[in-house]
């Protein structure tokens, strides 16, 4: 009995055996697999191996890998899928191999890879050959150290500025160093300074002298620009005796570029400043305008000088007007003293005003900014000129005031185009001739 279930153990031992060793051949044969292409994509198995040259890739849907035979015609393509470069785990694990091998190299291939090796090794004529095309550091650092990299502030500049003006004749330096000065002192504190270190004296008036025409013009816009709304300079001007060798520049000078820049200058310091005014008129300085309007030969400093003496009425004006400012009454004493209107009057300036205002209207009756400028001129002082002045003044506003409404009509005609800047300029311009018309026909009513 033993013996039989011996035997029996023996027999299913045998089977067992035979089953594995089917099932290992049929492992085998299935490692041993090829993937056979054609000309569709199919997929691959994970078993079987790629033949080199086939169109390999990966679908983004399904996640499987899958190939086909090349086709030089194929042209469609889809989003949903990704080409990979053809391999698989074998030929990844041969192309680890062969590199291994190639790192393996004999003695003689190492010794001709170390001889194409470029050495670090320099010669003395190499390392001096460097040396020369760069600096050392501590040459860079002195060098660094005489440009002097820290900003430097606007005193710093204006006192650089003059004494490099002290060490040069050279006219297009000094014209640079006016220049640069003149940008300065735009700025309050700056004027300031230009005056304490004696910027008048040292620069300005001794550029004055100079029979340079652009040197003298250059140090007159400087004077205009430290002194424009700046108490304190405008004072030290005046303390300067600017005023005088101003006034002087205008009436001697015949270049007109000089005379226009003498303006410039003593509006900057007459402005707010009727102590100024006072010693401008004690001066002569409203003969010296009525001479340069009597010449009548430059529009354009006739025009300056006029605009003048309008806002310094005004400004007298709107002092007695306004008797809240601080100090009022010692500035209404002081521009009482200085009696603008009156000194006018006696240089018969109502008349001078209406020659420029002729000469504007019949050089160019489209010119008009120089239109309003003698308009607003003549409102200021309307009140002292005589009947024929009046008269001949009453028969030009006429004119203009037609030419307005004209103006006017024509441009609110065009509502499609209508500008409505030009329209109220206009509008503007023809209220001042009706002001001056009325105001006359007042005045002959009241005399008659």
């Amino acid at each position: 009995m033993q013996l039989n279930f011996c035997l029996l153990l023996l027999l299913i031992g045998l089977c067992l055996c035979a089953t594995d060793s089917k099932n290992n051949k049929e492992e085998s044969a299935d490692d041993d697999e090829l993937f056979v292409p054609t000309r569709e994509w199919q997929v691959v198995k994970k078993s079987q191996k790629i033949p080199k040259g086939l169109h390999v890739r990966v679908n983004l849907e399904t996640g499987l890998t899958e190939a086909k035979l090349l086709d030089e015609n194929e042209t469609e393509k889809t989003s949903a899928v990704a080409e990979i470069p053809q391999t698989n785990d074998d030929e990844v694990r041969n192309s680890n191999s062969d590199s291994a091998g190639r790192l393996k190299l004999s003695e003689a291939e190492l010794k001709e890879a170390l001889k194409n090796i470029k050495s670090d090794y320099m010669s003395d004529k190499e390392k001096d050959k460097i040396t020369k095309k760069f600096r050392s550091y501590e040459e860079l650092k002195k060098e660094l150290g005489d440009i002097n990299l820290t900003p430097k502030t606007d005193a710093e500049l204006i006192r650089e500025l003059m004494d490099k003006h002290k060490t040069t004749n050279d006219v297009s330096r000094i014209l640079t160093i006016l220049t640069d000065l003149e940008f300065l002192v735009h700025q309050y504190d700056n004027a300031n300074e230009f005056v304490n270190l004696n910027g008048f004296k040292e620069i300005i008036f001794k550029n004055l002298n100079s029979s340079n025409v652009n040197i003298k013009r250059e140090s007159l816009k400087l004077l205009g620009s430290a002194v424009q709304n700046n108490a304190k300079v405008q004072i030290h001007a005046l303390e300067m005796g600017s005023i005088g060798v101003l006034i002087k520049q205008l009436a001697l000078d015949t270049d007109y570029s000089i005379k226009n820049r003498a303006i410039f200058a003593l509006s900057g310091i007459l402005r707010h400043f009727p102590i100024a005014q006072l010693k401008f008129i004690e001066n002569a300085g409203l003969s010296v305008f009525a001479d340069e309007l009597a010449k009548q030969k430059n529009m354009k400093i006739q025009l300056k000088i006029v605009t003048l003496i309008n806002d310094l009425l005004l400004e007298h004006k709107y002092v007695m007007e306004d008797n809240t400012t601080t100090n009022y009454k010692e500035k209404l004493r002081q521009y009482n003293q200085v009696n603008m209107k009156e000194k006018l009057k006696k240089h018969n300036w109502c008349d001078y005003v209406n020659n420029v205002f002729q000469n504007v209207f019949e050089i160019d009756i489209n010119d008009h900014d120089s239109i309003e400028k003698c308009l607003n001129a003549i409102i200021s002082i309307m009140d002292t000129c005589n009947v024929i002045i009046s008269t001949n003044i009453k028969d030009t506003v006429i004119k203009l005031q037609s030419r307005y409404k004209h103006l006017i009509l024509t441009e609110d005609k065009n509502e499609d185009e209508k500008d409505e800047t030009i329209f109220n300029y206009y509008t503007h311009l023809l209220i001042l001739c009706r002001q001056i018309i009325e105001y006359f026909n007042y005045k002959y009513k009241f005399e008659l």
